[in-house]
């Protein structure tokens, strides 16, 4: 069994994959599109210090651009439009919520999530 910040790693490039192309390369923010594995996963509420269901959340995180993700900061103002119009008007409020939540994940938590993201993508392919 791997150590856990190996298997964080290990699941945020499964996980980031599995988010550019649920997104078909389309940045979430400003509809740029190109092909997913020149896009980002970013995350509304920051990915520094949050717990791993806030980390790896499917409504969390988002296909954007380089330039919204990393040059704007998430594009934070849009990011929350389209969130309330995708998901509703508690999404906010959910995220927020999860984001002081503590929640710690076991080395098994990490490996099941990869398992599962693994299928997703090869259902996707």
């Amino acid at each position: 069994m791997s150590k856990k910040p190996n298997l964080k790693k290990k699941l945020w490039k499964i996980f980031s994959e599995y988010i550019r192309r649920r997104d078909d390369g389309k940045c979430y923010t400003c509809s740029t599109k190109k092909d997913w594995k020149e896009m980002d996963a970013g995350h509304f509420i920051p990915a520094g210090g949050s717990n791993p269901e806030l980390y790896f959340n499917e409504k969390n995180v988002h296909c954007q651009c380089t330039s919204c993700n990393r040059f704007k900061h998430g594009n934070l103002s849009v990011y929350a439009y389209n969130l309330t119009l995708q998901y509703g008007d508690k999404i906010l409020d959910e995220l927020f919520e999860l984001k002081h939540k503590l929640v710690k994940w076991t080395p098994a938590d990490y490996e099941a999530k990869i398992e599962y993201y693994k299928q997703l993508l090869d259902e996707m392919q």
